[in-house]
């Protein structure tokens, strides 16, 4: 069942819904990030709270790395229906070359994906996502998340 439909946190764990994005012109789907703990990071270029979330992870990165967090920084479909810089753009400047990171995957929402995560077309919200495609924890602007986050990458 889709984010869309369960709006607290008591509804958590659910199964992962199977959807896609495109980066660098190929779609990608969620499954192929199975057997690796993921961050599904929905945000939109324009938004002041994305911003900060990408200085905050950025200044994590040592950690994500250690414990093998897959973050899959995806742009709103449409950018959440306002202008703003490409993603590419938005992440280099906030977080300069974290992109370039092995464990760091960019790209846009499909439509599917916005169904399937973000019928309520918020700016920034993210969802932590296990090993078996179990998502664990959704949650909304990643700077002042980071201690929940930090403890889903360690398992701790």
């Amino acid at each position: 069942m889709a984010w869309g439909f369960k709006m607290t946190e008591r509804d958590l764990p659910y199964p992962a819904a199977d959807a896609s994005f495109v980066s660098q012109g190929k779609e990608i789907t969620l499954t192929a990030y199975k057997g690796h703990k993921v961050m599904l990071w929905l945000f939109s270029t324009w938004c002041h709270t994305c911003a900060a979330g990408v200085k905050a992870l950025t200044a994590n990165q040592a950690i994500w790395e250690r414990n093998d967090l897959v973050i899959l920084a995806i742009k709103n479909h449409k950018n959440g229906g306002y202008p703003g810089p490409t993603i590419e753009a938005f992440v280099k400047r906030f977080g300069g070359d974290i992109a370039k990171t092995e464990n760091w995957m960019l790209g846009e929402a499909t439509q599917q994906m916005d169904m399937a995560y973000n019928r309520r077309k918020f700016p920034d919200i993210y969802f932590l996502i296990d090993e078996q495609g179990i998502v664990r924890q959704v949650g909304t602007a990643p700077a002042i998340a980071l201690d929940r986050i930090r403890q889903f990458s360690t398992g701790l």
